[in-house]
């Protein structure tokens, strides 16, 4: 399977980012609260793989992701975000740190020039990773029940539906790739899966621009 191969050649950070100290310490309940960080504009990047798609059925399905993410970020900024200090303005005027900037302009760069097959493929890495995490960290019981609530939540049987739905979107598009698209495709994959333990690092790191106190 193509999504197997192109998560085997990077199995070692696949790994290594699901045991960073920033996931290790959400599941154990010590991450302070100040390191928790949220990326933004998926759904943006969503809307284009609609544009992008071949078939009317695949749009359709892309238009369900994009739903199923809306309702997951307004459970978040409702219910969740609010205990870790995270207010509306803070999503309307918050500045990207240097990693999420890198992170989002890596998405939009794969969904502005690449294919539907390269920009779900770019996608991927988060839905996949955080499906392993909720199950890798099952039984840790954070003592921090937010951290905990966040946990289940990526081993709820919903999100995993979604998970096992993107890979067979990025299977089905690699099939029908030439050399050139598959080796982009896996290249877009490789690029978000060393952009997701930076992302962790940043967070844990509370990274900021250089000589600048706005940004966070």
């Amino acid at each position: 399977m193509f999504v197997h191969g192109f998560q085997e050649e990077v199995g070692d950070l696949w790994q290594e980012t699901l045991c960073h100290p920033f996931v290790q310490s959400l599941a154990d309940g010590t991450l302070e609260k100040e390191a928790f960080y949220y990326l933004s504009h998926f759904e943006k990047v969503i809307e284009k793989s609609v544009v992008q798609a071949g078939t009317e059925e695949i749009a359709a399905e892309m238009r369900q992701v994009r739903e199923r993410l809306r309702q997951s970020e307004l459970l978040m900024r409702e219910q969740f975000y609010p205990r870790v200090g995270l207010t509306e303005r803070d999503f309307s005027e918050r500045k990207p740190a240097p990693t999420a900037y890198h992170y989002t302009s890596h998405l939009y760069r794969m969904a502005d020039f690449g294919s539907f097959g390269v920009t779900i493929a770019a996608l991927l890495p988060c839905y996949a990773l955080y499906a392993d995490m909720g199950e890798m960290y099952e039984t840790a019981r954070s003592s921090e029940p937010f951290y905990q609530e966040l946990l289940d939540s990526y081993v709820d049987e919903n999100y995993q539906q979604v998970v096992l739905q993107q890979k067979r979107l990025v299977e089905q598009a690699a099939s029908m790739a030439d050399a050139r698209e598959l080796a982009l495709m896996k290249q877009a994959f490789h690029i978000s899966v060393e952009m997701e333990w930076a992302f962790f690092d940043m967070a844990y790191k509370k990274q900021n621009w250089r000589g600048s106190v706005n940004y966070v």
